[in-house]
């Protein structure tokens, strides 16, 4: 007969191991969760860049256009005699836009002035790509600006 001692240490043998494997397998679940948490705020911090790029990027093609539209009646021709402007944006960030623009239709006369006085309209273009941060993206602005009066027989 088997006294009460080597039943006991017989069952305190076979659970030696399960103390192991559970730690094992919590150790597994703690190392998942904390690769997903890495995934989560890598992911976060590219949306975030992104943003901010697409947001830089986005301003300054409205910048490109607002410049376009201060220089009015001077137009820049598309294909060679666009204005290029380059802004830093940020530490280490420049980004640069082309504004091309031009006359769009004939002089026309408009209600309130008299016929001594003509309207004209300026189509006025700017376009930018964005700064080299490993996202791709660009923007375009378009703006119709009807400018005048100008005296009659001014060659525009």
């Amino acid at each position: 007969m088997v006294s009460d001692g080597t039943i006991r240490r017989d069952r305190l043998a076979d659970r030696g191991g399960s103390a192991l494997v559970i730690t094992m397998l919590l150790l597994v679940i703690l190392t998942a969760i904390g690769i997903y948490a890495v995934s989560i705020s890598t992911t976060e911090m590219n949306i975030s860049l992104n943003s901010r790029v697409g947001a830089v990027t986005r301003n300054v093609a409205e910048a490109g256009a607002y410049y376009g539209i201060e220089q009015i009646p001077v137009t820049y021709s598309a294909g060679g005699g666009e204005a290029i402007q380059t802004l830093t944006v940020g530490t280490n960030m420049t980004s640069s836009y082309t504004v091309s623009s031009g006359v769009v239709g004939p002089l026309t006369i408009q209600p309130g002035y008299g016929v001594n006085f003509r309207f004209t309209d300026f189509n006025v273009t700017s376009t930018v790509s964005a700064p080299p941060t490993g996202f791709t993206t660009g923007a375009r602005v378009d703006a119709l600006v009807n400018y005048g009066p100008i005296p009659s027989g001014t060659g525009y």
